[in-house]
């Protein structure tokens, strides 16, 4: 019984030394061995021990550690990476998935959005605002990077950084015979050869015989207005909110689309000509031109601009490049033609406008009419 005994105090004994042993040696090795760290011994060259890593140049300018960090020869030195440090950052606006993320410092700030599901249809990616504590504030150019690499409009975040993606605002669209045919939002380009730049520039396949030609709204009348590509006023030429460019291609000069589709033969590549859009104007959230869908009605082109805005009134007009116009409800099924605009009517005054004019003629109502009776009364 007695020898029992002693065999299990002697298990409980090494249970505990082994315990103690894995409590004290567990954070050391960690130190030196965790994937977020690295060691690399220090060698010896001409005297004086530097810290290499794979042979190749020491972090610290020289090659060597400043004096009074050496180490004895064949010592260990542990550095940590960026991959080890993490920051919290809040990411607002237009994103798919606005929140507060625990992100690595070796990310940018594209990577923070990817983690937030990227940019909405409608945010702005060339005015992203990066707040920081003291009140300091960077305006980041997203397209800069996306298009010229420039990583100073993708800089590193820090610790609690605001990340706040406002709406687009100024845009146009470029279409035809350019190299990135696309929506562009507009920062400091100003005229019409600056956003052809930002296009890419003319495609191979431009009709340099053709004008270019920009369509843009004015008091709700459709204008275009043609320009010889190599002219010089295409670069004094300031485009507008709104405006589409269309820039010739050999593919359609001098000819339209045929919008029977059933009658297109498949694998059929074409450059929309400046009548193949829709226009979508007034009481909606984006106004401006989109692509005709032989298959859209009037409800789905409304969509498509965003939807009606708080100052619609639901009455709707449709003209036709001809000059002829219709009165159409949104649901109702009418024929949208190439080149149609479908004008949403608004109010010049919001629904809590007329209820804050009510309330303030109210209240001097009641004003006067107690002045009134205490002047009576006196």
């Amino acid at each position: 019984m007695i020898s029992y005994l002693r065999k299990m105090r002697r298990f409980v004994i090494f249970l505990i030394a082994s315990f103690l042993f894995e409590t004290i040696s567990t954070p050391l090795l960690a130190q030196g061995l965790g994937d977020s760290r690295f060691q690399h011994p220090l060698v010896e060259e001409g005297g004086v021990k530097s810290f290499r890593k794979g042979g190749g140049q020491s972090p610290y300018e020289g090659g060597t550690y400043p004096p009074g960090t050496l180490l004895e020869k064949g010592s260990l030195i542990t550095e940590p990476s960026m991959g080890a440090i993490t920051y919290q950052v809040h990411v607002s606006g237009e994103v798919r998935r606005p929140g507060t993320y625990r992100v690595l410092a070796s990310e940018r700030l594209s990577e923070v959005l990817e983690r937030a599901g990227g940019l909405s249809e409608n945010a702005s990616n060339r005015r992203i605002i990066i707040k920081r504590g003291g009140g300091v504030e960077k305006v980041v150019d997203l397209l800069k990077f996306n298009l010229y690499g420039n990583l100073d409009h993708n800089p590193y975040l820090q610790d609690n950084d605001i990340v706040y993606v406002p709406l687009r605002q100024r845009t146009v669209e470029v279409v035809g015979a350019v190299k990135r045919p696309d929506v562009y939002e507009l920062a400091s380009e100003k005229t019409l050869s600056e956003v052809v730049r930002l296009a890419g520039g003319y495609s191979s396949g431009l009709a340099e015989t053709e004008p270019i030609r920009v369509v843009r709204f004015v008091d709700g009348k459709k204008e275009v207005v043609e320009l010889a590509q190599h002219d010089p006023e295409t670069g004094r030429f300031e485009i507008q909110n709104g405006d589409v460019i269309y820039v010739p291609s050999v593919i359609t000069a001098g000819h339209k689309f045929d919008y029977n589709v059933s009658k297109v033969p498949g694998g059929n590549v074409f450059y929309p000509s400046y009548e193949d859009r829709v226009f979508v104007l007034g009481g909606v959230n984006f106004p401006g031109a989109y692509p005709f869908n032989p298959y859209y009605n009037i409800h789905q082109y409304i969509s498509l601009a965003g939807g009606f805005t708080n100052l619609a009134t639901g009455k709707i007009r449709i003209l036709r490049p001809d000059g002829k116009r219709y009165t159409v409800k949104p649901n109702q099924e009418f024929m949208i033609d190439p080149g149609d605009t479908i004008l949403v009517g608004y109010r010049r005054i919001p629904p809590e406008g007329w209820v804050n004019l009510a309330i303030s003629l109210a209240s001097f109502g009641l004003s006067a009419a107690s002045t009134i009776f205490l002047i009576k009364n006196r």
